[in-house]
């Protein structure tokens, strides 16, 4: 028999080579993951620190070792070195260490906690190469070194053997034949500043195999390899083994196949606008009761009506979800005795589901194929792609990490569920028949809800009873934020949206109902006082409305007058702000010797290094705050050591997800903005939805702006508010509001 041929190649080969690779590289992923994983039990393993004389290959010393010199007044034992007290912490060290060793590498036994001490490293006169070298951080003889620091809180709880921590200082580079190994002796200072009463020094290893370093009764890999590259073949097995699903000729033809047509859910098809509107109705009532009252049947059965709206019409949920995005720090729903969940967990995993339950009740209904209504805008499909390979990269970065945990919980919320969110609004969109009435059911729900968190945090401005803080002599909104400066963030976004429709959006009741709107998000986020909001997103969202607004009137037609309308409002939030420019956090905003200013600098010098010592995958999601506390921590900041982020947007790509997850993070970015841009462009003749494309490309420039000095996307809301400006104008192209009336 005769293999048929395409090209010279099997046609068997072409239609399946898709299974056969992706399962090769599962395989292969499978058995990295194997190898590398430390399962092996290591009965042995945890040298015991001994007295030395000399520091050579394989010798783990401890801190009475004659092999080390040390300054006046040390206590030393076999526990570890302890430093004295100086008369001036702050401008003396606590102590000095000297030693010389032979070798290719130098390790310290280090006890970590929860108490202020850094420490400085040379060898040889330079810095120590495997720790952080901050330009311009010197030790007390002016000398550049390497640098550490002690701080770490999260294992002060541990038992003391859980606490230490072995970190190399310093590792040989170059040729082993070369002259540097030859000479083998090298000269070491270690200088230890605060840290009294606590022995942060237990012991020093030379070139010690991995079994020592590891905690006695510990597990080891049987292949010293990391896990990221096995990670990575399982990702791409797994996308390769999708898209042969997707490209099954059974799998495609479902699509087409001919639905059942029950009767009684055509019929429900029918009443589906009443069913869910009273079902998101009631359902919301119940559930804020059974949140409030901490009554889990209450809310279960609130959530299930809301359940009931969403197969009806999945965009009662997803609008229900955005409407309570801002409530999600301080509100979770009892859903379970004893239990409670969170609100982007439930909305994002329940409005996929109930997406898939819609569409198969569609289906079986006879009311639709599987197939969607309107077709994916090729930017659109961009910035999926863009998403996707994001989602992925970052699920490599998370394997070899600090603390894995925090990073698995990371990755899920924050980039998993924005991808789950995106397949969700525009699978949404695209599949229903009233596209434009869907759309706009969205932005009615998320600018609500910034409406009522915002109202909340004006009513404690005004009682004074609580939703603020105080900070630098003013009294901040946060509503039910954990600081003012998030919900500037979020408002940022909701705020640009809402003026846009206010002031170029259709009819004049729409317009005023959008005006107070902006009144009530705008006087919240005047009061958060948030630096970056009103020194570089208020630009930013005005100059991009003012400039947008101009094309867009000179495109349909109509007078620019109101243009002028938004230089009044630039003036009256200028006025609003004048009684506090008094105040401290105002008179000190150009200071960068002392305050916020400076500390924000310090911030960035760290994270700087801590980017080019991590260059490829990043220091791993969710693990800034334990590696800047920690490591890379300067003296000078030592008033603000528990930031979780670095307060820039091209830093946080870089230290979170390396530069691959950077250039990944700027694509996607940057696909999302054209497909709003295009947009627009595409809408110009219709006021609404023009008026709302503007907004969103306001929002953007306002987000990435205010990202510049703070957080930018990676927060759950935020990163999910991302994700809607760019995937809102799905379907676009096709529906429009007298249209998609009539298409029902």
């Amino acid at each position: 028999m005769r293999t048929s041929t395409v090209g010279g190649h099997p046609r068997f080969w072409r239609r399946h080579w898709r299974q056969f690779v992706g399962v090769l590289l599962l395989a292969f992923g499978l058995l990295w993951l194997l190898l590398a994983l430390p399962l092996q039990p290591c009965a042995q393993c945890g040298a015991t620190p001994q007295a030395a004389a000399t520091l050579t290959s394989g010798v783990v010393a401890s801190a009475v070792s004659p092999a080390l010199h040390y300054s006046p007044q040390w206590q030393v034992s076999e526990m570890g070195a302890d430093p004295a007290e100086p008369e001036d912490p702050f401008v003396s060290p606590a102590g000095v260490i000297t030693f010389t060793y032979t070798g290719e590498s130098l390790w310290l036994l280090l006890a970590p906690g929860d108490y202020w001490a850094y420490l400085y490293v040379t060898v040889d006169g330079q810095p120590a190469n495997r720790l952080a070298q901050v330009i311009g951080n010197r030790d007390s003889t002016g000398a550049a070194a390497g640098y550490t620091t002690l701080l770490a809180p999260e294992v002060a709880d541990q038992p003391e053997a859980g606490r230490l921590r072995w970190v190399e200082v310093q590792r040989a580079s170059g040729d082993r034949e070369s002259a540097n190994y030859q000479d083998g002796a090298h000269s070491v200072r270690l200088e230890f500043w605060r840290g009294w009463g606590q022995t942060p020094l237990r012991a020093i290893a030379v070139d010690p195999s991995p079994e020592m370093l590891l905690r006695p009764a510990a597990r080891r890999p049987l292949w010293g390899a990391p896990l990221w590259p096995g990670v990575l073949l399982l990702v791409a097995g797994l996308v390769l083994a999708a898209t042969a699903l997707a490209q099954h000729p059974r799998i495609r033809r479902m699509g087409t196949m001919p639905a059942p047509g029950i009767g009684w859910l055509r019929m429900m098809d029918g009443m589906a606008w009443r069913l869910g509107g009273g079902a998101l109705t009631l359902g919301s009532a119940l559930v804020v009761l059974g949140t409030a009252s901490q009554r889990w049947p209450v809310a279960l059965a609130g959530v299930a009506l809301l359940g009931l709206a969403g197969v009806l019409r999945p965009t009662l949920w997803v609008a229900a979800l955005l409407f309570a995005l801002p409530f999600a720090y301080a509100v979770d729903l009892p859903l379970l005795p004893g239990r409670a969940l969170g609100i982007v967990d439930v909305g994002v995993l329940g409005g996929a589901a109930l997406l898939v339950g819609h569409r198969v009740w569609q289906w079986l209904a006879g009311l639709a194929s599987l197939r969607p209504v309107a077709p994916l805008d090729r930017w659109q499909r961009h910035a999926l792609i863009w998403l996707a390979l994001l989602v992925g990269w970052a699920l490599i970065a998370s394997v070899d990490v600090r603390y894995p945990a925090l990073a698995w919980r990371e990755w899920r919320v924050l980039f998993l569920y924005a991808l789950i969110f995106a397949l969700t609004l525009v699978g949404t969109l695209r599949c229903s028949r009233f596209q434009a009435i869907d759309r706009w059911l969205l932005v009615t729900g998320w600018l609500l809800g910034a409406t009522t968190v915002a109202a909340i945090g004006l009513w404690g401005f005004i009682s004074g009873e609580g939703f603020v803080s105080a900070a630098e002599g003013v009294r901040r909104v946060q509503a039910l934020y954990d600081s003012a400066n998030n919900l500037a963030l979020y408002l940022d976004r909701t705020l640009a949206v809402t003026l846009a429709l206010a002031w170029f959006g259709h009819g004049r009741r729409w317009r005023v109902g959008w005006a107070i709107v902006a009144v009530v998000q705008g006087l919240a986020w005047l009061l958060t006082f948030s630096k970056g909001a009103l020194l570089l997103a208020a630009p930013a969202m005005l100059l991009t409305l003012g400039v947008g607004g101009f094309w867009l009137l000179r495109r349909q037609g109509e007078s620019v007058r109101p243009l002028v309308g938004l230089v009044v409002v630039a003036v009256v939030a200028g006025l609003a702000l004048l009684p506090f420019l008094g105040a401290e956090r105002f008179q000190r905003l150009l200071d960068f010797e002392q305050g916020t200013g400076f500390l924000r600098l310090q911030l960035w010098r760290s994270a700087w290094q801590m980017a080019l010592d991590h260059p490829l995958l990043g220091v791993g999601p969710d693990q800034f705050l334990y590696f800047y506390r920690s490591n890379y921590l300067l003296p000078q900041a030592w008033q603000e050591p528990n930031l979780n982020h670095p307060h820039n947007l091209l830093l946080d790509g870089w230290t979170r997800l390396g530069l691959v997850g950077l250039v990944l993070s700027l694509g996607w970015l940057g696909a999302g903005v054209w497909s709003v841009g295009r947009w627009l462009m595409r809408r110009a003749a219709s006021n609404r939805e023009a008026a709302l494309a503007l907004g969103c490309l306001a929002a953007v420039a306002a987000g990435l702006a205010h990202g510049l000095i703070d957080m930018s996307y990676a927060l759950p809301d935020l990163m999910l508010v991302w994700v809607l400006l760019f995937h809102l104008g799905t379907a676009s192209a096709i529906s429009s509001p007298s249209s998609a009336a009539r298409s029902g």
